[in-house]
């Protein structure tokens, strides 16, 4: 029988959509992931086949008039959560392998490192493994997160959040990233870069010269979970922050963590019922605009400073959680000098041999109605 490890999705220029990917054996070789993968289709799902319905009924008609009512409907995977969920005794692993042993029986094997291109509504390639209805991020759940931050900011909340969870098991820090599709990003898409102006006055009155916001790289593990909190896998996750408003004030701190593009997710999703913590290794990259290397650090998921499963019941506390909600869980690596932050046409990695290597780019958030900064895959499906 084969062994499923791990999910995502990809976008088929054959059928024009979005569909779910499942994969066996994947590793990283030669600055590749690579692996077999198979395409699950939708999974024989209820909502793929009302999209197309949608599509043909709506024929002819302008994407404006479609717009908030076919982009407001789950991508496979998400209504593949759900659907999970609903059935008694069976969780999201139990669920998808056998879809993946009627694609094994009933087509050819996909080449994943052929998935790994510059998004192109003509050739397929992977999209972000997970399109939530929400995601959240975690803060500070590292030392060297707290220690960077109050160093930036001269403030001393970081720490007394990061020893709150790390001494006592209490509260730890928790925002909102996305709720929305443009928030997030997939692999060799572009991360947002900020176009607005941080402040002319310091905290002690003294004027200051204004820069440009941008964004910097968060790189880190995150976990998708059901709506009970309980974690069925594990992704990449670029945390991108415009921590120059941040560090002036955290009544800032919304504005510095949810705007387009915010959210890089990929390449996949490995499955896994662990919920203490992986324990994975995840090393980050900065290459400049030539293809030079700026940046390179490693780190563990071992040096979080709580159980995932602990930091996700805070949440799941006041909130009700969605099937494949994404929390990101923190940052151990904080660039700095050139790369604190970035600019255009900069290029990202971040590896995880248990999951692959997520790559994407960085570009400036085009202002409202003047384009899209990675593409709209549910305008594409659409048009066909």
């Amino acid at each position: 029988m084969i062994q499923l490890t791990h999910l995502g999705q990809f976008w088929s220029a054959r059928y024009k959509e979005i569909r779910l990917v499942g994969c066996v054996e994947v590793r990283i070789e030669g600055g590749k992931t690579i692996g077999t993968a198979y395409d699950l289709g939708d999974g024989d799902l209820p909502v793929a086949r009302f999209r197309r319905r949608m599509r043909e009924s709506w024929r002819g008609a302008s994407w404006d008039s479609a717009r908030w009512t076919y982009s407001g409907l789950p991508s496979p995977l998400g209504e593949l959560a759900e659907a999970a969920e609903s059935a008694p005794g069976r969780g999201m692993i139990e669920w998808a392998v056998p879809l993946l042993s009627r694609a094994a029986e009933g087509g050819p094997a996909i080449d994943l490192a052929s998935l790994d291109r510059t998004p192109d509504r003509t050739a397929d390639h992977l999209v972000a493994p997970a399109l939530p209805r929400r995601a959240q991020a975690f803060g500070v759940t590292y030392l060297n997160s707290a220690l960077e931050r109050e160093s930036e900011g001269g403030c001393s909340d970081y720490g007394y959040v990061y020893r709150a969870v790390k001494e006592r098991r209490e509260r730890p820090e928790l925002f909102m990233k996305g709720t929305a599709p443009e928030h997030f990003v997939g692999p060799n898409g572009n991360m947002g870069l900020r176009r607005d102006l941080a402040n002319s006055v310091d905290r002690s009155g003294r004027r200051v010269e204004r820069a440009v916001v941008g964004a910097g790289i968060e790189p880190e593990l995150a976990a998708v979970v059901d709506s009970r909190g309980r974690i069925w896998g594990y992704t990449l996750a670029d945390d991108v922050s415009g921590n120059r408003i941040e560090n002036e004030s955290l009544l800032y701190l919304n504005q510095a963590k949810h705007f387009t593009g915010c959210l890089v997710l990929g390449p996949l999703i490995r499955l896994t019922r662990e919920q203490e913590n992986p324990r994975y290794a995840i090393t980050a990259r900065i290459y400049r605009a030539d293809g030079s290397k700026a940046f390179e650090r490693a780190s563990n998921s071992g040096r979080i400073n709580a159980p995932l499963g602990e930091l996700i019941s805070w949440a799941a506390s006041h909130l009700q959680l969605h099937p494949g909600e994404i929390f990101s869980t923190g940052t151990d690596m904080v660039p700095d000098g050139e790369v604190k932050v970035l600019a255009p046409g900069m290029r990202v990695e971040i590896e995880c041999p248990e999951i692959g290597i997520l790559r994407h780019g960085a570009a400036e958030v085009p202002a409202a109605g003047s384009g899209e900064l990675n593409p709209d895959y549910s305008r594409w499906e659409f048009e066909g």
